[in-house]
């Protein structure tokens, strides 16, 4: 081990967020958003004392639409979820679509109260995910497409999965 290495023991300063403390948030399942190319489940998340937007959530979907209709959406008739995560006054949108059989894609938005704009990431390789309160939602429908994947894959499987919504819940 070379002198600058840090020893298991030295954790001074690793994950430490002085004056960040973590708080609940709740998951709500918010039906179907019907595309000509993608046909999405919808999640509200928001903190567990903060109350529902059904306005930002309507003003998100048909966003979406436009978002499709101008090509900056290319769906090809797949099926995901729509991740609508209220952050204080800000809301960040993360639309999921599952690609190619097994791999999740995803497109990133936020909305800082000017509308819905494509996400602006920091460059480099080490981009942008879910933060752990979305990956609560994630890991419900990766078991849910996994379940889906292992079926015949007929319309009853395809309904099966889109009414498979992970239930309101604190997340988090």
């Amino acid at each position: 081990m070379s002198a600058a290495a840090t020893t298991r023991d030295d954790l001074t300063g690793y994950a430490e967020y002085p004056g960040w403390s973590h708080t609940l948030h709740r998951s709500r399942p918010g039906g179907h958003l019907v595309l000509p190319g993608a046909y999405l489940k919808w999640y509200d998340i928001r903190g567990a004392e903060q109350d529902a937007t059904p306005a930002v959530s309507d003003r998100a979907r048909v966003f979406l639409r436009a978002e499709e209709a101008a090509g900056r959406l290319a769906f090809r008739k797949e099926f995901g979820y729509v991740l609508l995560h209220r952050c204080g006054d800000n809301h960040f949108m993360q639309v999921c679509v599952w690609r190619d059989r097994n791999e999740l894609v995803q497109a990133i938005y936020a909305d800082t109260g000017d509308g819905f704009r494509p996400y602006e990431q920091e460059p480099g390789l080490q981009l942008a995910a879910q933060d752990v309160v979305e990956l609560d939602v994630t890991g419900h429908e990766r078991r849910a497409w996994s379940l889906y994947l292992r079926s015949a894959r007929d319309t009853a499987a395809k309904r099966a999965y889109l009414d498979d919504f992970d239930t309101e819940r604190p997340v988090g």
